[in-house]
């Protein structure tokens, strides 16, 4: 197989990922796999590895490293072992993206198939909040009856507004680099885009996903220079007025965006500290708590990444365990199953991963690195319910994200880096 064919196979491998993660966590993750073997024959054909010098490659083989010593200190250190061995197939997913970003003259008709399939999403989004199914038939409603989540094409998980949120600032940015001007004409355009990706994720009822976009884009907004202040407070209003008004007019939504979190900020404190909350308490709280009572009980290393469901299902050890498959935030994941020691190892390592992006997309002013980064930081939010950083859907987006800020910027592709 001559090395032109195996580029373009690789290009047509990143083409559909998107459409591979809403196909199911199996497809998904056989795309990345089959990416990676391919690239690795690849990279020995061509026997260039000078990459292997910059500094976020030696993190990731350093957070690598760090894993598997968690996997051998795990509770179930053999079962760990294999989950975290495979860490190693998005450290060459990442490395796959920024050669192919780098050297590929066809890198944009990637994200516009990607633009394509969220648009579709997107659509697909609002047809079964209007019509109670999407266009294959799939409700949650199907699942729990009475449900008004919206599961969209993962059929039956309500996490579409997660997908959506995870790929819109990588298309956020690309489209402000092919308009390349700010005038009104490209603005509407712009404002157009924005409230349609906004609005979908609002409509699937994911709160914390909801709020998050929010967030990444004020934070967008804000680090945006070219666009005058009074033309973002213009744009910034008027979208969210849009979505304002679609909210307070379905009382689903309106309960989930605004009354509902208004009860769990309430109810937060009291939750996290009674030991026997009353009933309808703050589950989230709940499960912080109980993340916590882990941290105590691991306070180094934690009890093994992704064995927080192991030890909180002994209800017999401590009363305050909540038995679930993770404590829904990402800073008590952390404490649970990586202890003190491994969070500020992880962290640290995240901490200097996105400050040297940060520094040369601002003087790049890359708009694609922009819009991953606003994605990557708003994960770090305190206090927000996530989902397991380490799951494999959870990490693989965060690893889209994390490949295209670095290899979209000449500056920080591992192919141009000689810092």
């Amino acid at each position: 197989m001559s090395i032109k064919s195996i580029d373009n196979i690789l290009l047509i491998l990143i083409s559909i990922i998107p459409i591979s993660i809403l196909a199911g966590s199996a497809v998904s993750l056989s795309n990345i796999i089959i990416f990676d073997f391919l690239f690795i024959y690849f990279f020995f054909l061509k026997k260039d590895f000078n990459w292997a010098n910059s500094l976020i490659i030696k993190l990731l083989l350093f957070l690598y490293i760090y894993l598997i010593f968690n996997s051998l200190i795990s509770q179930q250190a053999e079962l760990n072992l294999y989950r975290n061995l495979g860490f190693i197939r998005l450290i060459i997913f990442f490395i796959g993206i920024n050669y192919l970003f780098n050297e590929s003259k066809n890198f944009d008709n990637i994200l516009k198939i990607w633009l394509i399939v969220i648009l579709i999403v997107a659509s697909d989004i609002f047809f079964e909040k209007i019509f109670g199914k999407n266009i294959l038939g799939f409700s949650e409603g199907s699942n729990s009856p009475g449900s008004q989540r919206i599961v969209s094409f993962f059929k039956d998980e309500a996490i579409p507004g997660s997908f959506v949120y995870a790929i819109s600032f990588i298309l956020i940015g690309f489209f402000l680099e092919k308009i390349k001007n700010f005038k009104t004409k490209s603005l509407i355009i712009f404002f157009i885009f924005i409230s349609i990706l906004l609005l979908s994720v609002f409509v699937t009822g994911e709160r914390s996903n909801s709020l998050k976009f929010s967030i990444s884009l004020i934070l967008f907004f804000i680090l945006l220079k070219e666009i005058s202040f009074l033309k973002k407070i213009v744009l910034f209003g008027s979208i969210f007025s849009i979505v304002f008004l679609v909210i307070s007019n379905d009382s689903y939504l309106k309960s989930r965006s605004t009354e509902t979190i208004f009860y769990l900020v309430d109810t937060y404190k009291d939750s996290f500290q009674n030991t026997n909350p009353a009933p309808g308490g703050n589950q989230y709280a709940e499960l912080s708590r109980s993340g916590f009572e882990v941290f105590k009980k691991y306070p180094y290393f934690g009890v093994g990444n992704k064995n927080y469901r192991i030890e909180s299902c002994k209800k017999d050890i401590n009363k305050d365990y909540y038995c679930e498959t993770h404590p829904h935030q990402i800073y008590f994941e952390f404490l649970s199953e990586h202890g003190l020691i491994g969070s500020i190892l992880l962290l640290s390592i995240f901490l200097v991963i996105f400050f040297n992006a940060f520094k040369y997309t601002l003087v790049n002013r890359n708009y694609i690195s922009l819009g991953c980064f606003v994605y990557l930081v708003v994960i770090f939010i305190p206090l927000l319910p996530s989902g397991a950083f380490f799951a494999d859907y959870n990490l693989t987006l965060f690893f889209i994200n994390l490949s295209i800020m670095y290899a979209s910027n000449k500056d920080l592709n591992i192919f141009n880096y000689d810092k």
